[in-house]
């Protein structure tokens, strides 16, 4: 009877070991959608000019070539994962003051964030901190910041701290497959160079975003 209750705990720790590893998985996903930027206080400074201090209204177009996207790698233990995220975030100032001929960030300001997730009542819910990287195209005063500075000379640089909020549901389509929507905030502060100057700025981005993903079970 003893050997019996023995093989009987045993089966059970197994159990529960087979069951814990069915929760560990590795998901990939891949999402476009569409984000508005809050207007918030933009400061250019320039060598021997007044400070311009406004309030910057920005267009994504999320749709023109590049695109809006995220992708996000997440490693899930049970109902929590830990994740890395990319979003490729487009700036386009639509209230140019007549000081400023161009200021955009088309080839993205580009948010990479470290995770944290939780599935919670078929939900799941997500904050994130990370970093943004710039790549900055001005002309102030008729000046134009050469696109060729920055990190390995590719016209991009590390501006300032990121955070992420969301809230998001998955529609699975088979075990490994699934369609997933996402309700998201995205802010992040930028310090970018101009010509002979900076420029300071903050953004709030809401975004609601659709894509797909795949799970690979049993890590």
């Amino acid at each position: 009877m003893k050997i019996f209750r023995y093989y009987i705990f045993l089966l059970i720790i197994f159990m529960e070991a087979d069951e814990a590893a069915a929760q560990r998985r590795l998901n990939f996903e891949f999402y476009t959608g569409l984000p508005y930027n809050i207007p918030l206080p933009l400061t250019i400074s320039q060598e021997d000019e007044a400070d311009l201090n406004l309030t910057a209204k920005f267009n994504s177009e999320p749709f023109n070539i590049p695109i809006f996207w995220v992708w996000r790698i997440s490693l899930w233990n049970g109902g929590t994962a830990w994740e890395l995220e990319a979003v490729h975030h487009k700036l386009f100032m639509a209230n140019n003051p007549p000081e400023v001929q161009e200021f955009s960030i088309s080839h993205g300001l580009n948010i990479i964030t470290i995770n944290r997730g939780w599935n919670f009542s078929a939900l799941i819910f997500r904050i994130g901190a990370g970093i943004a990287l710039a790549h900055p195209e001005t002309t102030v005063r008729n000046q134009t910041l050469p696109e060729d500075g920055g990190i390995f000379h590719w016209g991009y640089y590390l501006t300032g701290p990121a955070l992420l909020l969301s809230a998001g549901k998955n529609f699975r389509l088979s075990d490994y497959f699934y369609v997933t929507c996402e309700a998201r905030i995205n802010s992040a502060y930028a310090y970018i160079p101009i010509k002979n100057g900076s420029a300071r700025l903050y953004n709030v981005s809401l975004q609601l975003i659709l894509g797909a993903g795949a799970s690979f079970i049993n890590l």
